[in-house]
């Protein structure tokens, strides 16, 4: 981060490099368009350009600080297209959130919805360190490394976790399938 501090663009290519698919898998999660997604990861690592002089060492890793610009950027877009759609929607009806996406039938969209609900149902089953590292890995897409040294756990509880919790909701998938 410091080096970035310096202006050297090399720097920020090795941040891009490392944190771009979690900042990008974020804000996918968040604003739930490729298009969006794009475009504010590109946003994200221009605002980290302009304010890393702010990243301060004493309050966290790099990788915290990274995610907590991209939060803001992305809850900052959907503000904005919130006030963008009332305002050219005066009738409240929010009709862009109506219509389905053109690249997946709506059919395939409710399909995804229920299927998105059925394992956050089975995540929020899972005893609350599972849980955590399972968030983590595949909602704010830490590696088990990253997450080891996060959580200040040994990588060989954060990898007995995740297999635990996925042998775990695997078996709670199943027998919703099956009911």
């Amino acid at each position: 981060m410091h080096r970035v501090t310096l202006e050297d663009k090399g720097a920020l290519e090795a941040i891009y490099t490392r944190y771009g698919s979690s900042v990008y898998s974020l804000a996918m999660y968040m604003l739930k368009q490729e298009a969006l997604a794009e475009e504010a990861t590109q946003d994200i690592f221009l605002n980290i350009w302009l304010k890393a002089s702010s990243y301060r060492t004493d309050r966290g890793e790099p990788r915290a600080w990274i995610m907590s610009v991209a939060h803001h950027k992305i809850v900052d877009v959907i503000r904005s297209r919130r006030r963008t759609l009332a305002a050219t929607d005066p009738d409240g009806y929010e009709t862009l959130e109506l219509l389905p996406s053109a690249q997946i039938s709506t059919e395939e969209e409710v399909e995804r919805k229920i299927e998105r609900e059925r394992i956050l149902k089975a995540v929020a089953t899972l005893p609350p360190p599972q849980r955590q590292v399972i968030m983590m890995a595949y909602f704010e897409g830490y590696t088990q490394s990253e997450m080891s040294e996060l959580l200040k756990q040994p990588l060989g509880t954060v990898k007995t976790r995740v297999r635990l919790a996925m042998q775990k909701l695997r078996l709670v998938i199943e027998g919703d399938v099956h009911d």
